[in-house]
């Protein structure tokens, strides 16, 4: 059976310890940023196994499979935290995820060297700021910008006057950020889009690759998921907010897409949120 992706609370620094011959098997969603503190150990995967030298930074997509082994000879301390683009739904565009989703898809894992510049700073954060307030978060968030620089370099420039359809819904797609397509709808973009909604549909479907409804989905669903995990409002108003005001559809959508109810759904992951957490330690595997 194929193990569930935790609900780990994203741009926190964390610890984590493995005895000698310990494995660990990191099964966070998004991206996990992890660095060896001490200790001899390999990643160990398909391919074979590579050693992870001991101030090294292991960068992992979710679709990478492997497991973390400590030798026979150390324990492993580590630091790491994890990042999830769906849940900067406020803050990045839908340009800006796919980038990300392109990086994962050439490249899911990335073992930075002890004196790489990233390495280092990731190794002075976790010295000086491990605290999870806005500051720490905020340089969290800037050290994976800064690590996929090249992805979004591939955006177009603001400013840059585009011509035909495709081009000015590449720009909104790069400006606007992708919770605003919450509430929108394609009548709403096709006057800006200077085309009809069918042709917007159809130009939605070849930049995004998905649907726009399907899209829009996806985004709503997301921010039920963060609403159910993160408040303890009733899931008749999660739905509201989510922009569904059909409880019933919400509901009935929702059990499509993850195969219980929105309700299932919190008590599953109660024990994950932060609060639940708060006294937990990590145990190896």
């Amino acid at each position: 059976m194929k193990a569930k992706p935790l609900l780990e609370p994203h741009l926190i620094i964390r610890e984590m310890s493995l005895p000698q011959g310990g494995e660990w098997r990191p099964q966070f969603r998004g991206w996990c940023f992890l660095q060896i503190k001490s200790g001899i150990c390999y990643w160990q995967e398909q391919g074979g196994a590579r050693e992870i030298p001991a101030g090294s930074v292991l960068v992992r997509a979710q679709e990478a499979r492997g497991a973390l082994c400590a030798s026979q000879l150390s324990g492993v301390e580590t630091a790491y935290f994890c990042l999830e683009p769906e849940k900067l739904t406020g803050l990045l565009s839908l340009g800006e995820q796919r980038c990300i989703q392109r990086a994962a898809e050439k490249c899911c894992i990335k073992l930075l060297a002890p004196e790489d510049p990233m390495a280092e700073r990731f190794k002075e954060l976790c010295l000086t700021d491990t605290r999870s307030n806005l500051s720490a978060r905020l340089k969290l968030l800037q050290l994976f910008v800064d690590l996929f620089a090249c992805e979004f370099q591939v955006l177009p420039a603001p400013g840059v006057e585009e011509t035909d359809g495709r081009g000015r819904l590449r720009r909104l797609l790069n400006q606007m950020a992708a919770s605003d397509f919450v509430e929108l709808s394609l009548s709403d973009l096709a006057p800006r889009m200077r085309c009809s909604p069918r042709h917007l549909s159809r130009l939605f479907r070849a930049e995004v690759g998905a649907s726009f409804r399907e899209k829009q989905t996806e985004l709503r669903l997301v921010k039920a998921c963060e609403l159910l995990a993160n408040s303890d409002d009733k899931v008749v108003e999660v739905a509201l907010t989510s922009g569904y005001q059909s409880n019933s559809l919400f509901n009935l959508l929702f059990k499509k897409r993850f195969g219980i109810s929105p309700g299932k759904w919190r008590e599953q992951h109660a024990r994950n949120s932060p609060r639940a957490r708060k006294n937990l330690r990590w145990l190896p595997v």
